[in-house]
């Protein structure tokens, strides 16, 4: 069966790629930071042990980072879903964003080509931030393959704000990734899946660090702070939601799509759902399906969530995702209701 390496294993977003991958029968190869981060993966699909091997890559950004792995197997498939994301203050622009982005893509490229002569496809986890300037108005625009975020890695070194941070580092990433292939011309077709929020169940076993912060991965955390967390700590949404969203086993299922669908190479594809993730819309779902949840789903919480509808719904997220459609089908998303009901029950199941 075809191999596959898949980097940051234990992530969301990756842990069901890795469920495709295996459902599916190809051999897996999985990149994870630490020997812990692999004791949860195998703690949470024990299953996993004799069909996944996992590798760790303490840092991508180092130099031969990834060559003794590519030295030991040859691949035909890699999936990129490592990145370096927000957890919290105290993070470096440089060393916990930048690096591990941009550099670490270029040392996982260089291993790439200079040892996987056999590689046919390289599948990058993008995003929508890297797409449109967060700091303007969409009024209805619709994004394109074609658009940029106009970041400035000025501005992320002097704000050291983790959100900034997060979004040149994605930019400066796929852009690194970009002018490789331009210059590099690999033998290898390359994609670039380009999503927004990504909601849905997750499949970790979670768990609450020292802090008792970071339970859950961003967008879960989102999910739960807004809609599910009691309502004497709750306030409502902290940010505009309608930067759209993509059910995180749909995102999982394209990724796997993408490696081995012809097309597809040298894509930037844009994704996100066509029902917007509004929180007006959500709220009405979690009370109809989860009518136990009375005391939280509380007219205290809808007031703050209807305070926010001037900015949460007056322009919905516009993307061009007539490519990936004309490449996966027009049925590659799955209904708002299903992803609202299915991320629900799994982040009560798990609080």
């Amino acid at each position: 069966m075809p191999t596959v390496l898949l980097t940051g294993a234990n992530g969301f977003l990756a842990a069901h790629v890795l469920k495709y991958l295996v459902d599916d029968t190809f051999d897996v190869v999985g990149t994870v930071r630490s020997e812990a981060k692999a004791d949860d993966v195998f703690f949470a699909h024990p299953e996993f042990r004799s069909k996944v091997r996992l590798v760790v890559v303490p840092d991508m950004s180092a130099p031969g980072a990834f060559n003794k792995i590519f030295e030991q197997t040859q691949f035909d498939y890699i999936i990129h879903t490592a990145a370096p994301v927000p957890d919290g203050g105290g993070a470096d622009f440089d060393r916990d964003f930048l690096g591990p982005g941009a550099q670490g893509n270029l040392e996982l490229l260089r291993a790439t080509k200079k040892y996987c002569k056999s590689l046919k496809h390289f599948t990058y986890t993008g995003s929508l931030v890297t797409v449109y300037d967060i700091t303007k108005p969409l009024d209805g625009r619709v994004l394109t393959s074609t658009d940029w975020n106009p970041v400035s890695v000025e501005v992320a070194r002097q704000l050291q704000q983790p959100g900034a941070s997060y979004i040149v580092s994605k930019t400066l990433a796929e852009k690194a990734l970009w002018d490789f292939v331009e210059k590099e011309k690999p033998s290898f077709g390359v994609t670039v899946l380009s999503a927004p929020l990504i909601f849905g169940p997750p499949l970790q076993h979670l768990h609450q660090n020292a802090s008792g912060k970071g339970r859950f991965n961003f967008s879960a955390d989102v999910f739960y702070s807004t809609f599910l967390k009691p309502v004497s700590s709750a306030d409502g949404p902290s940010q505009p939601l309608y930067i759209g969203y993509i059910d995180v086993r749909d995102l999982a299922a394209l990724h796997v799509q993408s490696i081995i669908k012809g097309g597809t190479e040298n894509r930037r594809l844009l994704l996100a759902s066509p029902e917007p993730f509004l929180a007006q819309r959500v709220l009405e779902i979690l009370v109809d399906k989860f009518p136990q949840l009375a005391d939280r789903l509380s007219s205290v919480r809808a007031a703050a969530i209807v305070a926010n509808k001037e900015q949460d719904g007056d322009h919905p997220l516009k993307v061009d995702d007539s490519e990936a459609k004309h490449l996966f089908g027009d049925d590659m998303y799955r209904p708002l209701e299903q992803t609202v009901v299915d991320t629900a029950s799994r982040l009560l199941e798990l609080e």
